[in-house]
């Protein structure tokens, strides 16, 4: 015996007891109703994000790198020098 697969058999007949009939019909005749304004605008507001993102990912990385590259050059030139000390004692 599935208790589990039982379990959600009657989680199904429930919420499908709940369901008023034709809610399907009614969801695609509102969602067919005012479908064109709510596309473009939901397209609208996606492009305006991606836009928004985008140039937040370019200003924080150019913003950044200058200060990234210097912090690294120095740490190099660092171990670099150690190296070359260690190396004449040697």
């Amino acid at each position: 015996m599935n208790t589990e697969k039982d379990a959600w058999d009657a989680l199904v007949g429930l919420g499908a007891s709940m369901i008023k009939p034709g809610f399907a019909d009614r969801v695609l005749r509102a969602a067919r109703a005012r479908q064109s304004p709510l596309i473009v605008a939901h397209f609208a507001l996606c492009a305006a994000t991606a836009a928004l993102c985008l140039g937040l990912v370019v200003a924080l990385q150019y913003g950044h790198s200058g200060d990234d590259n210097a912090a690294n050059v120095a740490g190099w030139n660092e171990i670099a020098q150690q190296a070359s000390e260690l190396e004449q004692g040697i």
